[in-house]
């Protein structure tokens, strides 16, 4: 179990962050200590990991994580208690279809916006080694005499 600063420090999330998402429901409210402190399970972190990564690296909005968060819950309580219906398998199927699709559309963005950065940097080392030659052709031009 781990206190709230820990827990900060294990996911890079600030303490804010952590009471706003639990305020929003896109985490569950952890448990507490006789003092009311909030005390972070493995597990719990494990999501916090993974809630910080799918923000910071994969452009999510909060509002796509609550949307996860809240589908990952409902897959696991009912594979404990009795099942999905066949409604609630074609909701999920197609709200995790769009999620993907959202991730292959950024997948795409940012392999574009990978591909100018290495012709910008291309540019660069072009730029550098023209530079260089002229300036050697500049110092190999100028004759000093004494």
């Amino acid at each position: 179990m781990y206190l709230i600063d820990d827990v900060t420090k294990m996911t890079g999330l600030t303490k804010r962050a952590l009471r706003y998402y639990e305020e929003i429901g896109l985490i569950l409210p952890p448990q507490r200590t006789k003092g009311n402190a909030r005390i972070y399970s493995e597990e719990e972190v494990k999501k916090l990991r993974k809630v910080a990564e799918a923000k910071e690296v994969l452009g999510f909005s909060l509002q796509e994580l609550q949307q996860f968060m809240s589908l990952k819950r409902m897959i696991e309580e009912r594979s404990e208690q009795q099942g999905l219906s066949a409604k609630e398998i074609t909701k999920i199927e197609n709200l995790l279809e769009n999620q993907i699709k959202m991730i292959e559309f950024k997948v795409v963005k940012m392999q574009a916006f990978k591909t100018e950065l290495k012709e910008m940097r291309e540019s660069a080392m072009e730029i550098h080694e023209k530079t260089k030659g002229e300036m050697k052709e500049w110092k190999d031009s100028i004759q000093i005499t004494d």
